[in-house]
């Protein structure tokens, strides 16, 4: 038996938090939600996993890997985004050979006994869904013969689809609230069976590996944090990974999430914190705060960032000089070809970034040109000044202009955002100029989730060999 595992949840609901992250990494008590699924399926047999993922789909396979952590071999397919799992089961098609399937939920929090409830749903002739508290539980044994037959099997209960009643605790996460509940209950130990990060130091207090906190204080404190010998966390807290505490701050009722600092003499209740992110739970309000030394968030850059953009700039300066002699050239031919406007001026959205009054990151838009002829070489030769400005790198998704960047709203259309902008690329090499849009941002959404160097290294000498050609 293989399972099936929807990780492509898009959590309007839970916005701002998923502005940053997919439902399914979302920090629950220090831990991804989806890791809490993972740890149930390591209870059954279940061997091979098929991950449904969407939004921040980079993220949740960088997370997860290849499954080697769960001693499960992963496989990823990519969802427009809350599709109906027939949708995609549909999709997948002839690759599904298996007589059953176990279909199951990452994007929700519950504890229940699955292997019980495998054990009970396999004697049933039909397909079989989990419940909890009589609400569906985002589990179901499918039976392969009855794919045609069932429409939502992780969503609604369907009339004439058995069920299975299972003891146990879910939460849907459908609200920040909840989300915050969540948290505390888990770090509380309300939800059975789950494997909770941290060590317990006492009954109401939990540590993570390398954090220091100092006796007294109450809650969970994930990995890497530092709480000040005068800090509070009283009753009900969560701090995630990665979480500094100042001195004279007081927390109550609160959850933080990683790579957050809290400033000195800071009073959180019934808050989420992410970064300079501040969600009050009691009324509702959602502030960004400027004031770095009030809340923060902590750096999380690291050497192959800056490294990398250094060697792009190195590459578009070298290229530069050595694209010298050519420039006359260009000019000449674009004189010919267009001889109203030889030099085209265009504006695209780059790879720098600027933030507005309230601190918050927006992408920057720059001015560059082309010249004006079908010659690939000659044409895009004024654009290497933008990558030695930054703006653009040399292999990357294709750059946009504003307007074409607005129309992409869907979740599967951002995922190529989580790509560089560059000069060279698989859309820009592959696909035809007048393929459908929806041709190029699928290419660059796969892009995006299996880039890394060697890739890129792929994409630039394919770039080198096609430099002559000719683009009517």
């Amino acid at each position: 038996m293989k399972a099936i595992l929807f990780a492509d949840r898009l959590g309007t609901e839970l916005q701002p938090l998923t502005q940053k992250t997919c439902v399914a990494l979302l920090p629950i008590a220090a831990k991804p939600l989806i890791e809490y699924t993972l740890d149930c399926l390591l209870t059954t047999n279940i061997q091979q996993v098929i991950i449904v993922i969407s939004a921040h789909a980079d993220l949740v396979e960088h997370c997860l890997g290849n499954g080697e952590r769960w001693g499960m071999q992963f496989d990823y397919v990519l969802s427009r985004g809350q599709e109906e799992p027939m949708t995609v089961l549909t999709r997948l098609g002839d690759t599904l050979t298996d007589s059953e399937y176990l279909l199951i939920r990452g994007d929700l929090l519950r504890s229940f006994q699955l292997p019980e409830f495998l054990a009970q749903a396999s004697l049933q002739p039909s397909s079989v869904i989990a419940t909890i508290n009589g609400n569906h539980a985002g589990v179901c044994l499918l039976h392969r013969q009855t794919f045609s037959t069932l429409h939502s099997p992780l969503s609604t209960i369907e009339e004439g689809l058995s069920t299975l009643a299972m003891k146990g605790n879910i939460s849907f996460l459908d609200s920040l609230r909840n989300y915050h509940q969540a948290n505390l209950d888990v770090a509380a130990e309300r939800y059975a069976n789950l494997v909770v990060p941290g060590q317990v130091y006492h009954d109401n207090l939990r540590v993570g590996r390398r954090s220091k906190v100092r006796e007294g204080n109450m809650g969970l404190v994930g990995a890497y944090c530092q709480v000040h010998p005068q800090a509070f966390l009283l009753d009900k807290v969560v701090l995630c990974n990665e979480v500094v505490v100042d001195h004279h701050a007081i927390l109550q009722n609160t959850v933080v999430l990683p790579n957050s600092y809290i400033g000195p003499g800071i009073e959180l209740r019934n808050a989420i914190v992410w970064g300079n992110l501040l969600i009050r739970i009691d009324t509702g309000a959602i502030v960004q705060v400027i004031d770095n030394f009030l809340l923060a968030n902590l750096p999380t850059e690291t050497l192959s960032k800056p490294l990398s953009s250094l060697v792009n700039r190195g590459l578009g300066l070298l290229s530069f000089l050595l694209s010298l002699p050519l420039w006359p050239l260009a000019a000449v031919i674009a004189y010919f070809q267009n001889p109203d406007a030889p030099l085209r001026t265009v504006k695209l959205r780059g790879n720098l970034i600027w933030r507005d009054s309230l601190g918050i990151a927006h992408p920057q838009d720059f001015i560059t040109h082309e010249w004006a002829t079908n010659f690939i070489l000659l044409r895009h030769l004024p654009k290497l000044l933008a990558v030695i400005s930054g703006q653009l790198r040399m292999v990357g998704v294709s750059p946009e202009t504003p307007a074409e960047a607005a129309t992409r709203i869907a979740a599967w259309e951002t995922v190529r955002d989580s790509a560089p902008v560059g000069l060279i690329g698989p859309s820009q090499l592959t696909i035809p100029a007048n393929a459908p849009t929806e041709e190029r941002l699928l290419a660059e959404a796969y892009y995006a989730r299996t880039r890394h160097l060697g890739t890129d290294i792929v994409w630039l000498l394919r770039g080198m060999a096609a430099c002559f050609k000719i683009n009517g």
